[in-house]
């Protein structure tokens, strides 16, 4: 017997132990111990309570113990299937591998003849513009060869075409010289240079390019370009002039002082009363003259700078040769030297001269074409060249 049934006998014998403590009117010999646990009073009945909790406590630990015994018979035949099969499972694991195994090695073999076609394209793109190349090198070989058949060597340049090329040269930087930089006597200088070596080569094929030569050597003497250097001069130096300028003044006319007649009483005061409020008030009037405004004494560093930067476009508009900015910039410094500086001072008079010597200028005088003997003299070179070679 276990102890759970221990237990549980162990209530049921002391409830026959509390029978005959009932006050029974039979004696306890006589009755059967079960009549007599039936026949007891109500305190009997107030234990059934106690009775049924534990009757489920057992019940709870013998499910417990038919569960255990279940999970244990399970183990025992997992056991005895894994000892008695080991050859099954090993073959599953097994076969279980070498499926991963096949999927792998079936995923890189597409992946290879992926690569492999994409090389073989490669290689086909490849193969066909080295084909190309070895038919155009087929090609200009085959050219080559020819040329050289039919055409026979060429000598190298003798001393009259290397005389040629100088002479094409000269002119060339000329017409640049001219053109680019304004330098009239630089382009003098190389024309005459060409014209020697022509004179050396002795050839009277090249007798209008000396004429040519001749008269654009003739045009450029007579050409008189402004001297740009000196004329940035003047426009400096005449900046220097208007540091301090004297400012217009006032004028003030003297009223005519004309002695008030005699009058009496009231009519003499009232006369000069009217007298000097006249002399405080003057009208004037200016027939054909602009009235000139006075500039107030703080503002004349102002001035002085909006010339100096008038003159400092000037020189700019200079350098470039750009007429119409050089004029405009002089007449604004001319307007305001004759506006607000006082026209009598020696400084102002040198000033104005300056300026108006500096307007006279033409500096968009039209330069000497000299570009005539250049291109008579490339034509005679390329119809020579082209009389030489053969047919």
């Amino acid at each position: 017997m276990t102890d759970l049934e221990e237990s549980a006998t162990k209530p049921a014998k002391a409830d026959d132990a509390k029978v005959p403590e009932c006050g029974a009117t039979k004696p306890p010999d006589s009755t059967p111990p079960m009549v007599a646990a039936s026949a007891a009073p109500q305190p009997g009945a107030k234990d059934s309570p106690t009775n049924s909790r534990r009757s489920g406590r057992a019940v709870a630990a013998l499910a417990l113990l038919f569960a255990l015994a279940a999970a244990g018979f399970a183990g025992y035949l997992f056991w005895l299937d894994w000892t008695e099969n080991p050859d099954a499972r090993m073959a599953e694991l097994v076969r279980t591998e070498v499926s991963g195994v096949r999927n792998e090695a079936n995923r890189r073999e597409e992946e290879i003849q992926q690569a492999l076609t994409a090389l073989a394209n490669e290689l086909q793109a490849v193969r066909g513009e080295l084909a190309e190349q070895q038919a155009a090198l087929a090609s200009t070989r085959t050219a080559l060869a020819e040329a050289q058949v039919t055409r026979p060597a060429e000598a190298p340049p003798s001393s009259r075409e290397w005389k040629l090329a100088e002479v094409e040269y000269l002119l060339s930087v000329a017409n640049h010289r001219l053109n680019l930089q304004r330098d009239a006597k630089g382009a003098d200088t190389l024309l005459e240079r060409a014209d020697g070596l022509l004179a050396d080569l002795d050839d009277f094929a090249f007798h209008d390019v000396r004429a040519l030569v001749t008269a654009e050597r003739l045009a450029l003497r007579t050409f008189e370009d402004v001297d740009i250097q000196g004329l940035y001069l003047r426009l400096e130096a005449t900046k220097g002039l208007l540091q301090d300028l004297p400012l217009r003044l006032p004028e003030y006319v003297a009223g005519d002082s004309k002695e008030p007649d005699a009058v009496d009483g009231d009519e003499s005061m009232v006369a000069s009363l009217l007298s000097r409020l006249e002399g405080l008030v003057r009208f004037r009037r200016h027939e054909g003259e602009a009235v000139r405004p006075l500039l107030p004494p703080d503002q004349a560093e102002y001035l002085e700078q909006h010339m100096i930067l008038a003159l400092e476009r000037a020189q700019l508009a200079l350098l470039r040769h750009d007429q119409r900015i050089y004029t405009n910039s002089l007449q604004s410094a001319r307007e305001w030297l004759h506006r607000f500086v006082d026209p009598e001072r020696a400084v102002v008079v040198e000033a104005s001269r300056e300026l108006d010597a500096l307007l006279a200028v033409d500096l968009a005088e039209e330069l000497p074409d000299i570009s005539g003997s250049l291109t008579v003299l490339r034509g005679l070179r390329e119809g020579s060249a082209a009389e030489v070679e053969p047919e």
